[in-house]
């Protein structure tokens, strides 16, 4: 009996080894299966990539919204600090009017340095806050009387006035910069580092100085009598004194396929095409003018200060996941001068 129970094992032992040494996928399984897998695999990636680019247009519309919002709290804030701000016809390279008119300006275009493709969009006159360190420290040592009261003038008034000019700029000759356009901010100081030794920078000229030029007519003095103005600017600014950047990805400004709207009759665009549209659809301003619309002095009283609409859109177009023209953030802000100049009363 226990021969035929052992006889019986190694048979069956010998059955199961050979079936097991058969057993497994064939070929085909495992293509099929080498194939299914693939798929699941590629539509997972895809799935990751497709999250992986929807984030980064998130984020780059967004991050374009927060610059855009930035550039335009920073702009406006300085023009709260202006004390003149001139508008599209004095802001042109053509003047307006004749010396001895009530309107004239003299087209401040023509007096600042010329940047490549960079067109002037803004330009005002604000308060600049001399650092006690840069302040001279004794007045006896300048070998003129006019240097000496005016470096005591400076250290009461402790500030001079700047001209700040935003422009808005296509150059982008290196290829070092993604975007349509970006703004630029140019600043003409007083005085060159540092203001102690007196010495002025180059094409500055006090619009604030009595028996000079005023904010409207720079940098020129005019003789209404005579109908003749002459150019105080002994040499003009240093184009070497390239713009700071401000903020890129502003749309372009030529962009088609949006809706710009124009000024009113209070306002002059800047920079200007027509009498209420700007030659710029994505970074212009629509300037309150400080200055008389006619040839003849104005004597009724207006009351008005002058007040500065900004109308700034960004595109988002060349950041990481963004290849099209489909997110253009808007922002449009009205500023309030608070600069009296020309004010009348």
């Amino acid at each position: 009996m226990t021969a035929k129970r052992l006889k019986f094992l190694l048979n069956w032992f010998w059955v199961y080894s050979k079936k097991s040494k058969t057993a497994g996928f064939t070929l085909i399984e495992l293509l099929v299966a080498i194939v299914i897998a693939s798929l699941i695999i590629v539509v997972l990636l895809s799935l990751v990539i497709e999250i992986l680019q929807i984030d980064h247009r998130e984020a780059a519309r967004d991050e374009t919204q927060q610059e855009m919002q930035r550039a335009s709290d920073f702009i406006s804030k300085e023009l709260r600090e202006a004390v003149y701000v001139y508008d599209g016809n004095c802001l042109q390279n053509t003047a307006q009017g004749n010396p001895q008119d009530a309107n004239y300006c003299p087209g401040l275009a023509n007096y600042l340095p010329t940047f490549a493709n960079q067109t002037p969009v803004i330009a005002f006159w604000k308060p600049e806050i001399i650092p006690d360190g840069q302040m001279p420290t004794n007045c006896s040592i300048f070998a003129t009387d006019a240097l000496k009261q005016e470096c005591n003038d400076l250290l009461i008034k402790r500030r001079t006035y700047e001209l700040v000019v935003y422009l808005q700029s296509a150059d982008n000759s290196g290829n070092i910069w993604s975007g349509k356009s970006r703004i630029t901010r140019y600043t003409l100081h007083k005085y060159r580092d540092p203001a102690s030794n007196l010495i002025q920078s180059e094409g500055y000229v006090d619009p604030s100085k009595e028996g000079g030029t005023t904010f409207q007519t720079w940098p020129l003095q005019t003789n209404a009598t005579a109908n003749t103005a002459t150019n105080l600017q002994a040499t003009s600014p240093l184009a070497s004194n390239t713009p700071d950047v401000l903020v890129d990805f502003v749309d372009a400004p030529n962009a088609t396929g949006v809706n710009v709207p124009p000024c009113d009759s209070n306002h002059v665009p800047s920079p200007k095409a027509t009498a209420t549209t700007a030659s710029s659809n994505s970074f212009f301003a629509c300037v309150r003018s400080a200055v008389p619309t006619t040839a003849t002095l104005a004597t009724t009283p207006t009351g008005l200060n002058q007040d500065v609409i900004l109308y700034l859109r960004g595109n988002a177009n060349g950041k990481p996941g963004v290849t099209a023209d489909n997110f253009r953030p808007v922002l449009q802000t009205q500023v309030l001068i608070r600069g009296v100049i020309n004010k009348v009363p």
